[in-house]
């Protein structure tokens, strides 16, 4: 969901597996013995797809946020740039 992506990406909010499932973080949670299965599963159902098709949907539907991401990657960098003039350092992954 909007409200849990932001959640995550602004205050780093750490979901369990359950309610990261609940915010649409995974379609699906499968048993660790069934995940490769699964998985196999999930291709072979897509190989039916027109690829052509399905690549136009994605960017279709993903237009406005490939936009957004263009027009954001230049703040980023004056923004990585004016941290790093003043001597910012960044957070330890500890």
């Amino acid at each position: 969901t909007p409200a849990a992506y932001q959640r995550a990406v602004t205050l780093s909010e750490y979901f369990p597996v359950g309610a990261a499932r609940e915010a649409g973080f995974f379609d699906e949670l499968v048993a660790p013995a069934a995940l490769m299965e699964t998985a196999r599963e999930r291709a072979l159902s897509y190989t039916g797809l027109d690829m052509r098709a399905h690549a136009e949907s994605k960017r279709r539907i993903r237009k406005r946020l490939i936009s957004k991401i263009r027009r954001s990657v230049p703040m980023d960098v004056a923004d990585a740039v004016k941290m790093g003039l003043r001597g910012a350092k960044p957070k330890s992954s500890v």
